[in-house]
């Protein structure tokens, strides 16, 4: 490579970084230095660490005097109650959740976050729990937490249905199998 071709390529490379160096208001990137701490903290299972992280990261973004108006920092109580529902705190979820609502995020976000709970109920067997949390939030999105909350009134039917006839059939001995012979006459049989 000749001497000039080198000396163009670093004057190209110089020129690149300073565009980009310019583009770039570096000051930014250390106002997401808890979301990447608390990030790093869920990755090592330190919930309430990392839901204190996210809260700081809400106060540096509430604290930004010229924020985009379409921010809305209080987004991050969703990953807070994401969290909490994550550690079996379902209480702590739904307050973070209900916050985040009242703090006007983005109301299909959050209903969406009330049907995860259900889930996560359902998922525990708790159908009955589901179906009060479904029908709790239910003004959120009506048509989908009814059909989400049929769904689940289905599948409870059909457990409470399985359990009845499981203990009809221990207890009731006219449903018990009879003696049948092993070994059979080919004539009897006729």
């Amino acid at each position: 490579m000749s001497l000039i071709n080198y000396k163009n390529r670093i004057l190209l490379i110089s020129f690149l970084v300073t565009i980009v160096g310019c583009s770039f208001d570096l000051n930014h990137f250390g106002q997401f230095k808890h979301i990447s701490k608390a990030e790093s903290l869920l990755r090592q299972d330190k919930f309430e660490e990392a839901c204190g992280e996210y809260k700081l990261h809400i106060a540096d973004r509430l604290a930004v005097e010229d924020r985009p108006k379409w921010e809305n920092p209080y987004f991050y109580y969703l990953i807070i109650g994401d969290i909490k529902l994550r550690a079996s705190n379902v209480n702590e979820a739904l307050a973070a959740y209900e916050f985040a609502e009242k703090m006007h995020v983005d109301l299909q976000l959050v209903s969406d976050r009330y049907r995860y709970v259900a889930q996560w109920y359902e998922n525990k067997g708790q159908h009955g729990n589901a179906i009060k949390i479904l029908a709790k939030y239910r003004d959120r999105d009506p048509l989908l937490f009814d059909a989400v909350l049929d769904r689940v009134a289905r599948e409870l039917t059909i457990l409470e249905d399985s359990t009845k006839k499981s203990k009809t059939f221990s207890t009731d001995k006219t449903n018990a199998p009879q003696h049948v012979p092993s070994h059979q006459d080919p004539a009897e049989q006729e």
